[in-house]
């Protein structure tokens, strides 16, 4: 059990390092960042002078030489998978953020990493640390909303993201779009809400490049079926609404608001799903859900538990996002299509 302060270190020094990972650990006394990493080591100097960390390093392997407890790898997707391996084979434990890696089956190698290095893995789905997403896990699980039937997911944003670097729109790099951008968020809410899937259809607009649209139509292993809809380009409503026989509830994705309607009721109920703990914030930044995934980490470490998200969870997402590419069809879209559009069956 690790009784001093947890030392960390950030692996790639874009815009979720600035503005969410060194803000969240700014908040905190039991923590301290000892070293970031990146090979642009002006902009890492520059962030360690404004955030007071000490080590400033181009190469991440030269953490090795330095004495931490967490690697958070902050990096463009395709270097997740190889940078984490290597630190969790040498015993650092790793937060890596999303998407855990590009493929199956570099996931089971990052598993099988931190099983080697006696590490733990931990992958950075915040979303699993919100209010109302959790409120929407006990409905569905107490049976609150009775058997679930269907479901309707829509996200998008037009994108805005303060990048770094164009990483985001290099299918090499980024691995895709949309999906395993934003993505890979929403679906790890849906099979953390309601389970495996049976079977899809995906499609979406990429002509070379990577996605800004997509849709997947779902059946689930337990016979419900659903839509999700992402986007980049528009603002959709960015929630779920899930139906189950007795209730159905509606939940925002990123943050805590949700409405549950009875159906047998003119009653609903309306508000944030906060905790009952005395003092709980019933609202939560982003920041606030990095530092909720920090402590997670830290409290895994120091009792030895496994992580809210591990690894093995982290890898379900990427595994139907692989499916997905794999079986993609065109997405119809009226300013490229010439034929009407296909009919679609409703979930």
């Amino acid at each position: 059990m690790l009784q001093r302060n947890v030392k960390f270190a950030l692996v790639g020094c874009g815009a979720m390092t600035e503005h969410r990972h060194l803000p969240a650990l700014g908040h905190r006394h039991d923590r301290e960042v000892v070293a970031l990493v990146d090979h642009n080591k002006a902009r890492a100097g520059q962030l360690a002078t404004r955030f007071g960390v000490p080590h400033v390093l181009t190469a991440y392997r030269d953490l090795l030489n330095l004495d931490i407890d967490v690697a958070i790898v902050v990096l463009p997707n395709y270097l997740h998978a190889p940078v984490s391996i290597e630190l969790l084979t040498a015993g650092i434990h790793v937060l890596v953020e999303k998407p855990m890696a590009l493929s199956v089956a570099e996931c089971d190698q990052m598993v099988q990493a931190a099983e080697t290095g006696h590490a733990i893995l931990a992958v950075g789905l915040m979303r699993r640390f919100l209010h109302a997403g959790r409120f929407a896990k006990w409905a569905i699980d107490s049976g609150l909303l009775g058997d679930i039937i269907s479901f309707d997911i829509r996200e998008g944003l037009i994108f805005d993201w303060p990048l770094t670097t164009d990483f985001f729109f290099h299918a090499e790099m980024a691995g895709g779009g949309v999906l395993i951008d934003t993505g890979v968020h929403t679906l790890d809410q849906m099979l953390w809400w309601l389970g495996d899937v049976k079977s899809f259809e995906y499609s979406d607009d990429n002509y070379g490049g990577v996605e800004a649209e997509c849709e997947l139509h779902i059946r689930l292993a337990s016979g419900a079926t659903g839509l999700v809809e992402l986007s980049r380009t528009r603002n959709l409503r960015n929630t779920a609404i899930i139906r189950g026989e007795r209730a159905e509830i509606e939940v925002a994705l990123g943050k805590n608001a949700l409405t549950c309607r009875f159906l047998k009721s003119l009653v609903q109920i309306r508000g944030q799903g906060a905790p009952c703990e005395p003092g709980a914030p019933a609202e939560q930044s982003q920041v606030d859900l990095i530092v909720a995934e920090h402590d997670d980490l830290i409290e895994a470490i120091r009792i030895g538990r496994s992580p809210a998200v591990p690894g093995v969870e982290g890898r379900r997402s990427i595994a139907l996002i692989e499916e997905c590419y794999r079986a993609r069809r065109p997405l119809w879209l009226p300013w490229v299509a010439t034929q009407p559009a296909p009919a679609v069956e409703k979930a």
